[in-house]
């Protein structure tokens, strides 16, 4: 063999080996992308599920008792939102929600941080903004993360791991007929 064909040789098994690092690359990036895409959906249906069963929960304390009408005036104060002493620990209305925070996994075994705030809202203009005072719209924002030691849910920035959180906000509102 010449020094040619040598060098021909060497620069197609270059050529080969750097096509196939690259191909590997990818499939590494591809399978990643895929299981980010899989924890942000799990995560995602954590969070609707119980946003759902928040929804199905009567709307305030006083809504449950039927001798005390259900005016502004009767609802819970902003300042007391949050789960009653007299629920025993158990939640029974939309705001019994207010500052908790919750652990919850998928099928994936993932634990996922969820926490939960709920704030009096008013319409002004074309967007909900909260208010200090009783209304007959609520709304609940709901942030996820997962809670493990290196980050499932997370973006990169400066080249490193930051841990990401999703979160949703919605609005549920009383509505009774005389």
């Amino acid at each position: 063999m010449s020094g040619i064909q040598t060098i021909l040789t060497f620069a197609a098994f270059f050529m080969l080996i750097t096509a196939a690092l690259n191909f590997n690359r990818a499939v590494v990036e591809s399978d990643i992308t895929i299981s980010q895409s899989r924890y942000r959906l799990e995560a995602l249906a954590i969070l609707d599920a119980h946003a759902h069963d928040a929804t199905q929960l009567f709307f305030d304390e006083t809504t449950l008792d039927t001798t005390v009408d259900n005016t502004l005036a009767n609802m819970t104060v902003p300042g007391d939102l949050g789960i009653d002493l007299n629920d025993l620990g158990v939640i029974d209305d939309f705001d019994d929600y207010h500052n908790m925070t919750i652990t919850d996994s998928g099928r994936s075994t993932i634990p996922y941080q969820l926490s939960f705030t709920v704030e009096y809202v008013t319409l002004s203009g074309d967007a909900f903004v909260p208010s200090g005072t009783q209304q007959f719209h609520k709304r609940m924002t709901i942030s996820v993360y997962d809670a493990t030691t290196t980050p499932y849910l997370y973006r990169i920035e400066n080249g490193a791991r930051v841990r990401d959180t999703l979160s949703v906000s919605f609005v549920h509102s009383y509505w009774f007929y005389n």
